[in-house]
C-alpha cells in the first residue's frame, strides 16, 4: 500500500511540475496603476533652446514644456492656432499677419505671457540665428507690439508657408525671465527653460535622465500623470532590455528591424506603428574654400550618387522595412518625382575619370556617422556604403563616428556624413529649402545656387499652386545634377511599445509623443486600432486583458486532487 500511495503522490507531483510551467500568463508582468510614467529611449536631447534646438528628441520636450501660436493637431498636419492663441488675420498682400493672445496666461515660473513675452522669443530666435533660425529670419521683417496681447509680424515674401514654420518650436515662446539669456545660445541643462505647456522640467541630467512634473501655472487641462520620468538607453538592444524587464513603462525611439521583430512577437507588450515622412541621406560638404580634400567638385559628388546601391542597403540591413528614396522629397507628396537614378558603374567611371582620378589615384575621403542616435543599425549602413564606395575601385573611404551631441557639431566641416530628416512643417519645400538654401550653411552641405534660390524664392512666394509644384520638381531635378545631398531611403514607421497597462499612447502624423495623455492603469488595456488615409497607417496591438488559469489557481487544483488521493488510500488502507 505504501508503495501505491508513493507513486500516486509521485504521479500528482509530476502533473503539478509538468503543467505550472506553462500555463498561461504564468511569466506574465503584474499590471500596477502609477502616478509616474517611465518612458525609455535611445535617442538624446541636444539642447532646449528654441532658438537652436533643432532634433527630433529636444523638439519632442519643447513640445511639453511651451505652446507655439501655430500647431499642428494630433490627428493632421494642418497649421491650427495653438491654445495661446485668440485670433489671427492676414491683409491682402499675404505679408502682414496680425495675431491676438489669449490674456491671464503665465509661463511656469509665473511670468506672465503677453506680447512683450512673445517679440523677445522670436527676435531673439532670428537674432540668434541657431540651426532653425532660418524658418524665420528668410521670411520674417519686423515683429511689432501693438499692444498688450497683440503682435504684428512683417515679412519680407508673402510666405505660402508661414503658418506652418510657426508650428516649429523655434517659434515657441519661453520665460524672458528664465535663464535663456538675450544674446546667447545654451545646451546647459542648468539652463532649463520655463514655457507655457502642461509640463515643466524638474530635472535633467544630460544622457541619463529628465524629469518632467505639472505646471503649476498650466491654463489647461491637467496631464493624466503626475511626473513623466525619461530614461537615456546606449542602444537599441539595451532599450529592449528595459521594456521587457518592465524597467520603463512606454518605449520610443530608435529599435531596429531585430528589435520590433522581438517586440511584435512578446504577447506580453503592446505596439504600436505609423507611416513615416522621415528620410535619411548623405551630406556632401560643398565648401570651394576649404584646403581639406572637401567634396566641392560636382563630378566627384555625381561620381558618389552613382556607386550608391539604395535597395542593397534597405535589404542587408533594414530587412526591407524601408524603401529606397530617388528624391529629397518623400513619396507622400505629389510633386516627389525619383529625381536620382540607380547605381551606375559606368557613370561612376566617367565621372571619375573626368576629375582627374583613376585606380591608381583614388579620391580619399572620410565617412562620418552616428553609432547611436539613429539606431544600432547606422554602423551597418556607413559600413555598406563604405563598401559600395571602395568596390568602384575609385575612392578609398574611411569611417569616422561620433555621438550626437559632438556628431552635431562637426555638420560645417565634415565631408561627407549620413543624417535624417523629419519635416519641420509638411511642405514639400521643407525637403529643400534647408539643404541647399539659405539655412544649407548651418545642415553642413555649404551649397548655394542662384538658379536653386530662384525656385526656393518661387515654390515658397508664388500664390499659384501648380507654380509652386514645378519650381519643387524643378529644385529636385537641380539637386540630382548638383548633387550637394543624396537621399538614401525612408526611414522605418514611426513605432512604439508599451507595457499592456498603459494607456493614452498616441502616434501622430507630426511625430510628436505628446507625454499628458499618457497613464498606467492598474488592468492592462485592450485596444485594437487601424486607422488609414491615403498617406498613412497606424496599427496598434495589445495582448488581451482575460487572464487564463493562474499558477495559484493550478496549485489549489492539484493539491485538492492530491488530498482526495490520499484520503481515498487511506480510508482504502483502513477497510483492510
Amino acid at each position: 500500500m505504501k508503495s501505491k500511495k508513493g507513486i500516486i503522490a509521485l504521479t500528482l507531483l509530476l502533473i503539478v511540475c509538468t503543467i505550472l510551467p506553462v500555463t498561461p500568463n504564468a511569466t506574465a508582468k503584474p499590471a500596477q496603476a502609477s502616478t509616474t510614467v517611465i518612458i525609455g529611449t535611445s535617442d538624446k536631447i541636444i539642447n532646449l533652446d528654441p532658438a537652436d534646438c533643432y532634433d527630433y528628441f529636444s523638439s519632442n520636450i519643447l513640445v511639453q514644456i511651451t505652446h507655439g501660436l501655430m500647431e499642428m493637431p494630433i490627428d493632421s498636419t494642418d497649421a491650427e492656432p495653438g491654445p495661446i492663441l485668440e485670433s489671427w488675420k492676414v491683409d491682402a498682400t499675404a505679408k502682414e499677419y496680425t495675431f491676438n493672445l489669449k490674456e491671464d496666461i503665465k509661463f511656469s515660473d509665473g511670468t506672465d505671457f503677453n506680447a512683450s513675452a512673445l517679440k523677445w522669443n522670436l527676435d531673439r530666435s532670428i537674432d540668434l540665428n541657431g540651426d532653425p533660425g532660418f524658418l524665420l529670419s528668410d521670411v520674417v521683417n519686423t515683429v511689432t507690439e501693438l499692444n498688450d496681447t497683440a503682435v504684428r509680424i512683417d515679412l519680407s515674401i508673402a510666405d505660402a508657408t508661414f503658418l506652418q514654420r510657426l508650428t516649429y518650436t523655434v517659434a515657441w515662446p519661453v520665460s524672458p525671465n528664465g535663464p535663456l539669456a538675450e544674446g546667447t545660445i545654451s545646451g546647459d541643462p542648468d539652463h532649463i527653460p520655463h514655457g507655457l505647456g502642461p509640463y515643466m522640467v524638474d530635472t535633467w541630467t544630460k544622457d541619463t535622465e529628465i524629469i518632467l512634473v505639472p505646471n503649476p501655472h498650466y491654463f489647461g487641462t491637467a496631464p493624466q500623470n503626475e511626473k513623466v520620468v525619461i530614461k537615456f538607453y546606449a542602444s537599441a538592444s539595451a532599450l529592449l532590455l528595459a521594456l521587457e524587464s518592465a524597467e520603463i513603462d512606454v518605449a520610443h525611439r530608435i529599435f531596429g528591424p531585430d528589435e520590433i521583430k522581438t517586440i511584435e512577437a512578446d504577447p506580453d507588450l503592446a505596439h504600436a506603428t505609423k507611416a513615416t515622412a522621415g528620410i535619411r541621406y548623405l551630406m556632401l560638404n560643398c565648401d570651394v574654400d576649404a584646403s581639406y580634400p572637401y567634396l566641392n567638385d560636382v563630378l566627384v559628388r555625381r561620381a558618389i550618387a552613382a556607386a550608391v546601391d539604395r535597395s542593397e542597403i534597405c535589404s542587408v540591413v533594414y530587412d526591407d522595412y524601408n524603401e529606397p528614396l530617388f528624391s529629397m522629397v518623400p513619396g507622400i507628396f505629389e510633386s516627389h518625382i525619383d529625381a536620382f537614378a540607380g547605381p551606375n558603374e559606368d557613370h561612376v567611371e566617367g565621372n571619375m575619370t573626368a576629375a582627374g582620378y583613376s585606380e591608381t589615384n583614388k579620391y580619399e575621403i572620410d565617412l562620418w556617422y552616428s553609432p547611436s542616435h539613429y539606431g544600432s543599425t547606422e554602423a551597418d549602413v556607413a559600413q555598406l556604403l563604405q563598401a559600395q564606395l571602395i568596390a568602384t575601385g575609385l575612392f578609398d573611404v574611411e569611417l569616422q563616428a561620433a555621438e550626437w551631441s559632438a556628431y552635431k557639431e562637426g555638420w560645417g566641416i565634415m565631408p561627407l556624413f549620413l543624417l535624417g530628416w523629419w519635416f519641420d512643417y509638411p511642405d514639400p519645400s521643407n525637403y529643400i529649402t534647408p539643404f541647399v538654401g539659405g539655412g544649407a550653411f548651418s545642415l553642413g552641405t555649404n551649397y548655394s545656387s542662384v538658379e536653386m534660390n530662384g525656385y526656393i524664392d518661387t515654390m515658397l512666394s508664388d500664390p499659384d499652386l501648380e507654380t509652386r509644384k514645378e519650381a519643387q520638381i524643378d529644385a529636385q531635378e537641380l539637386m540630382a545634377i548638383d548633387c550637394p545631398v543624396i537621399p538614401l531611403f525612408t526611414m522605418l514607421s514611426q513605432f512604439i511599445a508599451r507595457q499592456p497597462n498603459v494607456a493614452g499612447v498616441t502616434l501622430e502624423p507630426s511625430e510628436n509623443v505628446h507625454y499628458n495623455s499618457i497613464k498606467v492603469t492598474e488592468e492592462p488595456v485592450t485596444t485594437t486600432t487601424t486607422t488609414a488615409t491615403e498617406t498613412e497607417t497606424e496599427t496598434e496591438t495589445t495582448t488581451s486583458s482575460e487572464e487564463g488559469t493562474s499558477g495559484f489557481e493550478l496549485v489549489v487544483t492539484f493539491v485538492a486532487i492530491f488530498m482526495t488521493g490520499v484520503i481515498f488510500i487511506t480510508k482504502k488502507k483502513r477497510k483492510a
